[in-house]
């Protein structure tokens, strides 16, 4: 028995209590999404009710390239997660040292060059979502001050998933705890008192992830021995390049899917945007509001994830099946919830981030709307859990492209441009679209599942 197994707090999700395993580790995960919640919309919320509809426009629109920078970081995260997963489902539990090292010395060159290569193009980027003149000078700012801040960012998301990928979803809480409680100091700070505007919220959010990174680093540091991982300096520059091919195929593609869908959106703000400064901000809350549902819902997904992942490796049908059950029933509950949330105050939930009425007139003509959106992000969880947990880089990849690419533009397009229905039609074919994944998901679940059972029982018999 190797020293990872003595005593080493790596949790296994291939035996005992399923309902006991998704929940414990889903409510953490839970919380910590909850908390970036908090650290995302705090900065609209605290601008919007400083400078008004401009002020929630620009926040906004430069927080979409935040937004972007996420969604493409997430993609490497959520790959980390799942290969650790596997490693721990089909007991390679020696080689995750040198996989963490490689990640996390690959991600700091990855993140060096993201903030050279966005740079450029910021003007670009406000140019082509057709920024409307009052909110350019913000968004730019807020755009820029993130950019920079790109390394903290990414790097919270890859310790937070090392922590997960080896069953520990409590101090990933912790570190964005800390994150959110100090962002909202520095949002009071910076905006309401030192009057630093946009600017100043951009800023507020890129310190606090700061901190909540070099907390990170220092608890990891003190509880290697505990996870029984045995890492050196020198780790983090010499890579294990069998581990690393490995994982670039399956990061990358899921860094597209999570960058396409991001694009997409990007591409429907940018249609809306030419509705003017109203619209745009109103975009910008639907737009969180929607991130929020698929955060919280996305939790139980994420924990499934790491369940799933485990239990494929080990060949366990019957416990995956049962983890995708469980994860249905709770994530269709909450929706269930917010839509009957939604029915009863919809203005009031739009009004924590605006007190503009010419923004606030809109939600009951979007209301049907999002009621569709919530029940789609009822089901999604499931079989985005289910994909994300096989490690299937094939499937990440073909569904990014279809959902974001075909789905959610081309559905756009036919109803907000073919039938003029404007930018309600923009955000209906958007929310249609979210059909697609789900659709792929149970394809992927009666296709290809036994093959992935059979590969990694092939691999034990070798």
């Amino acid at each position: 028995m190797d020293s990872v197994q003595k005593g080493a707090e790596i949790k296994n999700f291939t035996e005992g209590n399923l309902t006991s395993h998704l929940v414990k580790f889903a409510i953490p995960v839970l919380l910590s999404h909850f908390m970036m919640i908090l650290l995302n919309t705090v900065d609209m919320i605290v601008v919007g009710q400083k400078l008004g509809e401009s002020g929630t426009s620009s926040v906004s629109i430069g927080g979409s390239v935040a937004m972007f920078l996420n969604a493409f970081i997430g993609g490497f995260s959520s790959a980390t997660q799942v290969i650790i997963a596997i490693m721990i489902g089909t007991g390679r539990h020696k080689q995750i040292s040198k996989f963490i090292s490689t990640v996390c010395g690959f991600v700091f060159v990855i993140a060096i060059a993201s903030i050279f290569i966005m740079l450029p193009f910021t003007d670009l980027m406000l140019d082509l979502l057709n920024t409307p003149c009052e909110a350019y000078e913000g968004a730019y700012e807020y755009a820029l001050i993130c950019i920079f801040g790109i390394i903290p960012i990414y790097f919270y998301h890859i310790i937070s998933a090392i922590f997960r990928g080896l069953g520990d979803s409590k101090h990933p809480f912790i570190f964005i705890s800390v994150a959110c409680g100090l962002n909202i100091v520095l949002d009071v700070a910076f905006v309401l008192w030192l009057n630093m505007g946009v600017g100043g919220a951009a800023i507020a959010t890129v310190i606090a992830q700061l901190v909540s990174v070099v907390l990170s680093f220092t608890v990891f540091a003190k509880k290697k021995d505990a996870f029984g991982l045995t890492i050196k300096i020198k780790d983090f520059y010499s890579w294990d390049k069998g581990e690393l091919s490995k994982y670039i195929k399956l990061a990358i593609p899921m860094a597209i899917n999570n960058s396409a869908i991001q694009i997409a959106g990007m591409v429907i703000n940018s249609l809306t945007n030419d509705f003017g400064v109203t619209v745009s901000a109103f975009a910008g809350i639907r737009a969180n509001i929607a991130t929020t549902v698929d955060l919280i819902l996305g939790s139980v997904a994420a924990a499934g994830a790491m369940i799933i992942g485990q239990n494929l490796a080990a060949g366990k049908l019957k416990r995956v099946n049962g983890t995708l059950i469980r994860i249905g029933v709770i994530t269709l509950s909450a929706s269930a919830m917010l839509i009957v949330l939604f029915l009863i105050c919809p203005v009031s939930i739009f009004g924590i981030f605006t007190k503009e009425n010419s923004v606030l007139e809109l939600v009951y003509q979007y209301l049907p709307i999002l009621i569709f959106s919530l029940v789609n992000a009822g089901i999604r969880p499931v079989t985005r859990a289910l994909i994300d947990g096989s490690g299937n880089k094939r499937i990440n990849l073909i569904a990014a492209l279809i959902d974001a690419i075909v789905a959610r533009i081309g559905l756009a397009i036919i109803f907000g441009v073919l039938l003029e229905w404007g930018y309600m039609g923009y955000w209906f074919g958007t929310t249609l679209a979210e059909l697609v994944p789900i659709l792929i998901g149970v394809a992927f679940y009666f296709i290809s599942v036994k093959k992935i059972l059979r590969k990694y029982s092939m691999k034990k018999e070798l």
